[in-house]
């Protein structure tokens, strides 16, 4: 502790009169001494300056501040373990579900759904985005395409709609087939009426024959010859959903860079490519000659495909051949 006042020795010599144990006396001037002394020793010597000194602590050791210490500590590793805890719950609960493309589907259904997979907010984020994605598909037959992602404790929820009764609202007067109408890699078939002809993965060229309205018959009771007639007719309905590549090239001027290529290539997208097209990947390449680079490469869309294609029926020669669009 430090003494200041007039003659500090004087209250020193008076309490080592009173037996109290004073150590490492430190005189810094005429008016203030430094010394240690137990915190009994403190509090008798407080009383015996009474208002002719000033006793102030400068530092204190031992056991109890020791003890304080620890306490002071204990309290800080608890603030930190509640920290932690609180930042856990952030992180592995889902806090947040976002639902993005509900045109004629509510939101609370879609909701409801998920629910039954796990995926609701408050929930453990333990949940099977694939397994999420498939009970879509199969309570709602509107949804095309689903992806279900999160990052961090916030999930996102993207859907597709197609029309719900699309073979109500196509004529069925005339025999027809779905045809691709341009090249793209199968993702999903729904067929309404007519036979399938493609399957998940397949690749169509710009074309083929999607979904037949040329259907077999078949039946045990009735065998037929030869020469009879196997098949009937129908004006085929269906909704395909495929990945779609589309193939760009275009050109800029020497110093422009990336940004520049990615500029253009929004604005061949914009002219290009359906609006409601999902984008999947885009890729570039550059080819410079001299003072003009040539900028190529692939954007990747997933979309419905498939145009209608009549059926002209020959009947007397029992053949068909397709007519032109």
């Amino acid at each position: 502790m430090k003494i200041e006042g007039f003659r500090p020795e004087r209250l020193i010599s008076q309490a080592m009169s009173e037996e109290i144990p004073i150590r490492r006396i430190c005189r810094k001037d005429e008016t203030e001494v430094v010394v240690s002394v137990a915190e009994s020793g403190f509090r008798q010597m407080k009383k015996m300056a009474g208002s002719k000194y000033k006793l102030t602590v400068v530092e204190e050791g031992g056991v109890k501040p020791f003890w304080g210490r620890i306490k002071r500590g204990k309290m800080t590793i608890a603030g930190l373990a509640i920290f932690a805890l609180f930042f856990i719950s952030q992180t592995f609960f889902v806090r947040e579900i976002n639902i993005i493309g509900c045109e004629s589907i509510p939101e609370d259904s879609i909701r409801q759904c998920i629910e039954k997979e796990g995926l609701y907010e408050g929930a453990f984020r333990d949940f099977d985005c694939s397994a999420v994605e498939k009970r879509l598909f199969r309570e709602f037959e509107n949804i095309v395409w689903a992806r279900v992602a999160y990052e961090g404790n916030y999930v996102e929820v993207q859907i597709s709609e197609g029309e719900q009764n699309p073979a109500e609202e196509i004529d069925q007067s005339a025999p027809c087939n779905i045809i691709a109408e341009k090249e793209c890699y199968i993702e999903e078939i729904q067929v309404y009426s007519g036979r399938g002809a493609v399957s998940r993965d397949d690749y169509a060229r710009k074309g083929d024959v999607l979904i037949s309205g040329i259907v077999p018959i078949e039946h045990p009771s009735y065998p037929l010859d030869e020469n009879d007639a196997a098949e009937h007719y129908v004006h085929a309905a269906g909704l395909i959903t495929a990945r779609v590549p589309y193939y760009f090239s275009f050109y800029m001027e020497e110093g422009n860079g990336q940004k520049e290529a990615e500029s253009l290539l929004r604005v061949w997208i914009e002219e290009n490519v359906p609006e409601d097209a999902q984008i999947l990947n885009k890729d570039f390449h550059f080819d410079q000659k001299k003072n003009i680079i040539r900028v190529y490469g692939t954007v990747e869309t997933r979309e419905q495909v498939g145009i209608e294609k009549e059926i002209v029926i020959d009947r007397k020669e029992r053949r068909t051949e397709e007519a032109a669009d």
